[in-house]
């Protein structure tokens, strides 16, 4: 079996009244990698204000598009920041990211650090329980990612 082997993906993300929902829903689509099946759920808050979930699952070819992708794009910065937070990162067979909403409209992958809201969340789920990820990772970065 291959040390990155997944089963599936799933990202995850909030529109609230003040954002654009399309171009919500346009960056969630093209992080899937043109995947389509856009779940919506509709909530409102305690204090009434209202916002949705935007969730789009993935499977196999797919989430391993998307981790190389997320693993190529990230800046040094953010993926050493990564490496050094792995193991917070990983629950049994999960791998959980969020990437920053805002950067990724504009083309930019990096890891979140703010507030709950402006994030992405994606959940990678492996075969296997997820250990030992670090040099996988790593290999992938230096063998699979042009300019790295």
């Amino acid at each position: 079996m291959r040390p990155l082997a997944l089963t599936s993906a799933e990202i995850t993300t909030m529109v609230y009244p003040t954002e654009l929902e399309e171009r919500v829903r346009d960056l969630l689509l093209e992080l899937a990698g043109g995947e389509r099946g856009l779940k919506e759920e509709k909530f409102t808050s305690h204090y009434g204000y209202s916002f949705k979930v935007l969730t789009v699952k993935l499977g196999r070819e797919a989430a391993e598009s998307l981790l190389k992708r997320i693993i190529c794009s990230l800046g040094e910065f953010d993926f050493f920041s990564l490496m050094d937070t792995l193991e917070s990162h990983i629950d049994g067979r999960d791998l959980y990211l969020r990437l920053d909403k805002q950067d990724l409209a504009l083309g930019r992958y990096s890891l979140f650090t703010g507030d709950p809201g402006g994030y992405v969340r994606i959940r990678l789920t492996f075969r296997k329980k997820a250990v030992n990820l670090e040099p996988a990772l790593r290999e992938m970065r230096e063998s699979q990612c042009p300019g790295t």
